[in-house]
């Protein structure tokens, strides 16, 4: 399963967008050393851990999710540094490899002209709220609102909103969560600190695990291009204008609902019966069901085909037993 290592790239791409930054891409150089440990909650049990030198930056999960009925393990290893990435799934052995995309895309923002940059931030704005409407979660005046401070693990923490997500980033080294929790559709994703170390990580925890077959990322032929191409999308007036009428749509679907006297947003009938429905999707073996009613079906089947022959035989013999005609 890789639901929680796309949710945790989603938050942290939010994230770093969110943040006040003149351009979004470029990550202040660090000298940062550091190891942390994570527990793994929610819908997830495992463990993770982070490290940190420099440019370098590694992160690892293990752990299970439940789906389907079934508990299904989901093991990935992801490195970046200042000129490659890497993401690795530990369960197949298979992972991708490319260029650090991150400073191309700080490029392609820079040559964006001042409208371009307000576009840009005003669609990523306006996606997580949208997002937050969507599944009917509390949503905050602006994405990435400050939600105070916290302590976790010994060291403070800033915490924001993102759209669905909370995020804690060390203060000490914003590139660093300390936790972050949150929903997206039926699941919950949890990730807290129990450890960190300032010191710095050994070389190994950088080292790519070996026996892996690589494969290139997309983009990573062309990453210029490739760069190029998602920052000019994200910052479209095409993309505003998708976004407005999609906001339009919203808006008339609850004005239309308001207007005949039914609730706009989920009541709390509703809201059990979306997570009943959760429920079922990772509780429900559907491999059983699916066997089940294959069974029943063949079953079925083999009595439709015996009372068919049944049938054909009697009329056969009725016939051989009808009364001779006389002539």
């Amino acid at each position: 399963m890789k639901i929680g290592l796309a949710v945790t790239g989603l938050v942290g791409m939010v994230a770093s967008v969110a943040v006040a930054q003149p351009n979004p891409f470029k990550m202040p150089k660090s000298t940062l050393k550091a190891q942390v440990t994570y527990q793994l909650g929610g819908d997830q049990t495992g463990t993770a851990e982070t490290a940190i030198d420099g440019e370098r930056f590694m992160s690892k999960s293990t752990g299970t999710i439940k789906m389907m009925g079934k508990e299904n393990k989901a093991s990935s290893w992801t490195l970046v540094t200042p000129d490659s990435m890497y993401s690795i799934d530990l369960e197949k052995k298979e992972g991708l490899v490319g260029p650090n995309l991150l400073p191309r895309y700080a490029k392609a923002y820079d040559d964006l002209d001042g409208a371009g940059k307000k576009r840009f931030h005003d669609n990523i704005k306006e996606m997580g709220a949208m997002m937050s409407k969507a599944f009917d979660v509390n949503s905050f005046g602006s994405l990435g609102e400050k939600l105070g401070d916290e302590t976790i693990a010994g060291e403070v923490c800033e915490n924001r909103q993102f759209g669905t997500f909370q995020v804690c980033s060390m203060k000490k080294g914003p590139r660093l969560a300390l936790k972050t929790t949150g929903d997206l559709l039926c699941f919950r994703f949890e990730q807290t600190a129990t450890s960190v170390s300032l010191a710095a990580p050994p070389g190994s925890a950088f080292e790519p695990p070996s026996g892996i077959t690589y494969r290139p990322m997309m983009g990573g032929q062309d990453p210029d291009s490739a760069a190029r191409a998602m920052v000019a999308y994200i910052s479209s007036q095409e993309l505003a204008d998708s976004i407005a009428a999609s906001k339009a749509e919203l808006e008339k679907a609850k004005a239309e609902a308001a207007a005949k006297g039914q609730p706009t947003e989920m009541t709390p009938e509703q809201k059990e019966q979306m997570k009943a429905a959760c429920d079922f999707i990772k509780n429900v073996d559907m491999g059983a069901v699916m066997a089940n009613v294959a069974t029943e079906m063949k079953k079925a089947m083999a009595n439709a085909a015996k009372d068919a022959a049944k049938n054909a035989a009697t009329s056969k013999l009725k016939g051989l037993l009808k009364k001779p005609r006389i002539p």
